[in-house]
Formats: C-alpha cells, structure tokens, sequence
C-alpha cells in the first residue's frame, strides 16, 4: 500500500503544493488489499486444545493470535450421554501451521492450514460406568482449514479488519480403527452417531467462536496498529484516515495528508 499512497503523493505534489492538501482518497483493488493483510497477519496462528491436562500433558488452552495481540478461545467439550455414562469429545492439541491471503468477490480470505497428524478429536469418560472409554470411535480432520473472509472497517485513524464469515474446510471423521474384536467393533459402531453428533456440532460453534474472537476489540486494535505502520509517506509521517468504503470492486480510503487537521 505505500508504493500506491506514494504515487497519489507523487500526483497531488505533480498538481500543486503537497503542504497546501488537507485530503485525498484512494482507491485499491481487493488485490492489493490482500497484499497489505499478508504482511500484518502473516504470522497469525490458531491453537486448538481442551483435553483435560494430565501428569505429562502441558498443553496450554485453545487461543488465536493475531497481529501480536493473543486471545483465549474457549471451547467446551462435546458431551454425549451412551449406556448411562457421559463421555466427552476434547480437541487434542490442535495448530494450525500455513497461513495465505487471497482476494475474493468483495473481501479478502485468510486461510488457515492445520496439521493433520494424529487424532484431532478424541473421547473421554467424564461419569458412570465408563464402559465405552475404551471403545469411543476417534476422530480425523484431514486436510483441515479455516477460512475467514475479513473486509476493512475504519478503526479510529486507522484501518481494521472486520470478519465477514468464517469457514471450516477439510474432512472430519469419525473412525472405528481396525483392532478388530468386541469392543473396536460392535461398541465402537453403537457410539458412532454420537461421534458424528459432535462433528456436526463442532463444525459451526467453532466457526462462530473464531469470527467472534476475531473481531473481539483486543485483536482489532492490533490489526489497526500494524496497518497504521503501512499507511506511512516515508518522512512525512503516517496517514490518517477519515473513512474505508467498499464495494464489488475495491475500496475506497478516504485520508488527511500528514499534518493536516482531520481523522
């Protein structure tokens, strides 16, 4: 975004007094707005777990950190009631580990990639008998993404990015394994649709949990932050914008040259 706030510079100076301008407006595709948010969140990640934490488990609760700024993502288990004893399904330790930027039809999409090694889901006995513990079906999410399409919103003298819609992608499962006999046979094909209860559940509270945290006010003002540092005219010092607009084809940032009263 610099190389094309530098080239409006370049034509209101090409014009007249650059001192003497109060205001521009710019105008940027999708495209180039997709390059600004791969250098501010770049780095983001998502850190998935509410498996109770064991003697050797020190996995630390589920967060997304985005633009410097971490924030908790609370994410209650899955509870099932099966043959008079409650189990549970915990997201075990779950990271994602890719991030890419792309423009879409009036947004810009970050995708996160996840690992997809081991079991992404797994059960526990939280009461009764426990009978099933060791029979629950485990579950995979092979090939897991997120996606989160994100629009710029004005944010103070800033620009934020405010969550459309949020995603989920890949394939979960639920798997009986292949052990064979009674209890990875017959008893783990009785738990299956609860299994596949907790999928369905899963899919759309995560979703809602992550759009949520995202455009909680903490992580927010973070993002603001960081794009305040591309909205610099080298010396001349940093923009301030007066409004962000969009439409099917771009944005529209309105802005007070540096210096000038405004914002």
């Amino acid at each position: 975004m610099r190389r094309v706030l530098g080239a409006v510079v370049a034509a209101v100076a090409f014009a007249g007094n650059v001192g003497s301008v109060s205001a521009a407006e710019l105008r940027i595709s999708f495209a180039e707005l997709a390059g600004v948010v791969q250098a501010v969140i770049g780095d983001a990640k998502v850190h998935l777990n509410n498996k109770p934490g064991g003697l050797l488990n020190f996995s630390s609760g589920s967060y997304a950190q985005v633009a410097g700024q971490q924030i908790d993502v609370p994410l209650a288990p899955k509870s099932f009631e099966v043959l008079g004893s409650t189990y549970a399904y915990y997201v075990n330790d779950l990271n994602s580990n890719s991030v890419s930027v792309a423009a879409v039809p009036s947004a810009v999409r970050v995708m996160l990639g996840f690992e997809s090694t081991g079991s992404e889901l797994v059960a526990g006995c939280i009461r009764g008998s426990c009978s099933l513990a060791d029979a629950l079906p485990i579950i995979d999410w092979n090939n897991g993404t997120v996606s989160i399409d994100v629009v710029p919103v004005r944010y103070g003298t800033s620009m934020a990015l405010q969550v459309k819609s949020v995603s989920l992608g890949g394939t979960m499962q639920a798997n009986c394994g292949s052990s064979g006999g009674f209890f990875s046979g017959g008893a783990c094909e009785l738990a299956l649709p609860w299994a596949n209860r907790a999928i369905s559940k899963l899919r759309p509270d995560l979703a809602a949990m992550l759009k949520d945290k995202v455009n909680d006010p903490q992580i927010q003002a973070g993002i603001a932050t960081n794009i305040k540092k591309h909205l610099a005219l080298g010396s001349a010092g940093e923009i301030t914008i007066t409004n962000v607009a969009t439409d099917a084809r771009g944005v529209t940032i309105t802005f007070a040259m540096p210096g000038a009263v405004g914002g």
